[in-house]
């Protein structure tokens, strides 16, 4: 079987490039797994990367949802990097390059004879399953073929394609999912709120979020924010069932980060002060859904209300400046699980002694 291929040369190296059934390319690849003390230049084998590839492939994954929900349509664009033997002869037939693949008949022959450089996760993705799914539908892919690789070759070309690369900054990769509407309706609520902290002149964050690769002093990603708000739920209470925040819970939310900045003035977005790094951030988001809970019953939501509670916190727990050494609150703050652990803890603290506040009122 013939197939047709583009050639181009790189420092006297033939590096072919074709299209490929891909069902028909994985009966001829070996599968390597680096775990298992194989030689060849793979990641070790994860199972479950291949599961979400075949899923994507088979068009299960949500994209993001307005009205109704919008599944992905399964593209992989990018191309399949392989090594072939020396069996797979190139030919050129009026002035057309070709490589001779195995009729069907005889893959069985040359099994396992074709050793994936890169890509090995998402070959794997169209086994008989991913077959049977996509029925008579053809999928094929981008292959680029190199032959008789030594193994220095082999590492260094798996190196380029695995260190050297750089990938899209995350930060940058939200802001383009904004921009190319893919972000699921919380997402996009979520994203919105943190624009808007850092667009609004009275914001406590203005012009402090980093919102795509720029600079700013003490500034904060919009990612890693965005996935703080996500883990603490801080927004649960106050996003309605379609995904969406009003104004009036938008200002609920910004009165509370304001009301730290209020209790705290000294501390805030200063040179190596805990507050405004992440792990402060992360600190008071854990804690906005107690203190929220406490305030619920009276419905009073203003920075005056917040600053109170916030006033017994710096009291009882640390100080103007928010010092974590002084207040002896320093190995709290070392690790994600510690922040999130001590939030939660001085929460629910704070949760039963303002009930046994309004308990005694009522007596």
């Amino acid at each position: 079987m013939k197939i047709e291929a583009l050639r181009y040369v790189q420092k006297e190296k033939e590096i072919f490039v074709f299209s490929m059934d891909t069902h028909y390319m994985k009966r001829l690849v070996k599968i390597s797994d680096v775990s298992k003390g194989d030689k060849n230049f793979q990641r070790p084998y994860d199972p479950k990367r291949v599961d979400e590839i075949k899923s994507y492939v088979l068009g299960r994954d949500k994209l993001y949802k307005k009205g109704k929900d919008v599944y992905a349509k399964g593209f992989i664009p990018n191309a399949i990097v392989v090594n072939l033997p020396s069996n797979y002869k190139v030919e050129k037939l009026n002035e057309r390059i070709y490589i001779n693949f195995p009729d069907d008949c005889d893959t069985e022959k040359y099994k396992e004879s074709i050793e994936i450089i890169d890509g090995q996760h998402r070959l794997l993705a169209f086994d008989d399953d991913c077959k049977r799914n996509l029925k008579s539908e053809p999928y094929t892919m981008c292959f680029v073929a190199l032959i008789n690789l030594s193994d220095s070759e082999k590492k260094e070309i798996f190196m380029v394609l695995n260190e050297r690369q750089k990938s899209v900054d995350k930060n940058i990769l939200l802001r383009h999912k904004k921009l190319l509407n893919l972000l699921l309706d919380e997402e996009e609520t979520r994203y919105d709120v943190i624009t808007r902290l850092n667009s609004e002149a009275d914001s406590p964050f203005y012009d402090k979020i980093i919102m795509a690769g720029e600079k700013k002093t003490y500034g904060l990603k919009a990612i890693q924010i965005d996935n703080v708000l996500d883990s603490s739920k801080s927004l649960e209470k106050l996003i309605n069932s379609k995904g969406q925040i009003s104004e009036k819970s938008y200002k609920v939310f910004k009165n509370y980060y304001s009301s730290w900045k209020e209790t705290f003035p000294s501390a805030w977005f200063k040179s190596n002060n805990t507050l405004t790094k992440m792990a402060g951030f992360r600190f008071i988001s854990y804690l906005f859904p107690f203190i929220y809970e406490i305030l619920k019953s009276d419905k009073d939501f203003q920075i005056k209300a917040f600053s109170a509670i916030i006033s017994k916190i710096k009291t009882d727990e640390f100080n103007e400046e928010f010092d974590i050494k002084k207040a002896g609150k320093f190995a709290h703050f070392q690790e994600q699980r510690g922040i999130i652990k001590y939030a939660t803890q001085l929460g629910k603290e704070l949760r039963e002694h303002y009930q046994d506040k309004e308990d005694d009122i009522l007596v």
